[in-house]
């Protein structure tokens, strides 16, 4: 008859199994999270150039809304992957008009730019983006509840936080948690502290 397994062995069984489930997402988590903390320093982004010819002589206020509707009916045989077009497609609301300079209309909206000649109708959309195969899963960092991804953000971590907690139960002796492991959490904590209070 086998013996009934201790508190602690289970602990650090599921610590374990968990701690393996887990690693695939943390590295996903921690290489976007990487990305995303030096977003301003433009880490692997890439500037797409969209050229598109509007009519003539478009008005700075009706500019926006002609852009727009040129963007319904996508360009399959673009160079630009689709998943890029549709995301600057969705970006176009939020450009201001900047300035007016030899027949050209710029416009502007964080790093992304807009030119239109209003003499020819040309239209150059300078769109600064993450390649797709970073983009989907930076989107994913940033999941919010309307997203598939929100549930897999909020099951990740429930079981960080358990392997977090487990960790104070899985050592004892003078390496446990309550002789050693709570010191190193209370640093933990401290470096946090310092970093909010220095940034």
């Amino acid at each position: 008859m086998s013996k009934k397994k201790s508190f602690s062995h289970i602990i650090r069984s599921l610590h374990r199994d968990l701690g393996y489930f887990v690693i695939g997402i943390t590295l996903i988590y921690t290489i976007t999270g990487i990305v995303l903390s030096g977003r301003a320093l433009g880490w692997l982004e890439q500037t797409y150039v969209i050229e598109k010819n509007l009519s003539k002589d478009i008005t700075k206020i009706e500019f926006i809304k002609k852009l727009e509707l040129s963007f319904k009916e996508l360009d399959s045989k673009s160079d630009i992957p689709m998943s890029i077009m549709k995301s600057a497609n969705k970006s176009i609301k939020y450009f201001k008009f900047s300035e007016e300079k030899d027949n050209i209309l710029y416009f502007k909206s964080r790093s992304n730019n807009i030119n239109y000649n209003t003499k020819s109708g040309n239209v150059i959309y300078k769109y600064i983006s993450y390649p797709p195969y970073l983009k989907s899963v930076i989107s994913a960092h940033k999941a919010t509840h309307e997203k598939l991804w929100f549930y897999l953000a909020i099951l990740y971590s429930i079981i960080l936080s358990f392997l977090a907690i487990s960790a104070m139960f899985m050592v004892k002796g003078k390496f446990g948690f309550k002789k050693r492991g709570i010191y190193f959490m209370l640093a933990g904590i401290f470096l946090v502290l310092i970093f909010l209070f220095i940034s």
